[in-house]
């Protein structure tokens, strides 16, 4: 999976980044996105609205987010 994404920055700005992948844990749906630029990817979780339209949201929560980069390194461990 390799999709441009088109967010809303805090400031209101457009920003595209790139979508590397979705995955779920449970019952919630995580997604790896990274600027064009760059090489390292941030971790969102993935809410949806009213129209079932995703709304990507930073993982701030400690635990969570290491949870999650756990499961996605061994996604990644997976394919190699």
């Amino acid at each position: 999976m390799s999709d441009i994404v088109e967010l809303i920055n805090d400031e209101g700005k457009k920003e595209k980044l790139i979508l590397h992948t979705a995955f779920h844990i449970d019952d919630t749906e995580y997604a790896v996105l990274s600027y064009p630029d760059e090489e390292e990817g941030m971790i969102y979780r993935v809410d949806r609205d009213e129209k079932n339209m995703p709304i990507f949201n930073i993982v701030e929560d400690r635990d969570e987010l290491q949870e999650v980069i756990d499961v996605y390194e061994g996604m990644a461990e997976d394919l190699i």
